[in-house]
């Protein structure tokens, strides 16, 4: 399955929809590195759509790995240029997110896809 092919609009909107708060959440990708999923909100009409991304700043060990931290750093100012809002999560992540529309969510996944996946892979 292409990037292109994983978000199922119409899925997210009627999940979004029927759950008790109005929101859905779909993982796409997962590594040691990186996260990145994408939901909707249907708290008010149109519904709106959201793609996050969450980067690890360490690996397990916990390792200060200062070459790994200018890669994340990159991503991070990247995803900012984007119109990502930041906020840093108590297990030692950064959490990232933006608004897109539900024309435009595949192609915000793609893109976030393989900005992240040169940088920190």
């Amino acid at each position: 399955m292409t990037p292109q092919n994983k978000i199922n609009i119409k899925e997210l909107q009627q999940i979004a929809k029927n759950s008790a708060n109005s929101e859905t959440y779909q993982p796409l990708d997962k590594t040691k590195y990186y996260r990145i999923g994408v939901g909707a909100r249907a708290t008010s009409p149109p519904p709106s759509f959201f793609v996050e991304v969450i980067v690890n700043l360490s690996d397990e060990s916990k390792r200060v790995d200062l070459p790994r931290l200018e890669k994340v750093l990159w991503v991070l100012k990247e995803l900012e240029t984007r119109g990502y809002s930041m906020f840093y999560e108590s297990d030692n992540c950064i959490s990232c997110e933006t608004k897109t529309d539900s024309i435009n969510i595949n192609q915000e996944y793609a893109t976030i896809k393989t900005l992240i996946t040169t940088a920190l892979i």
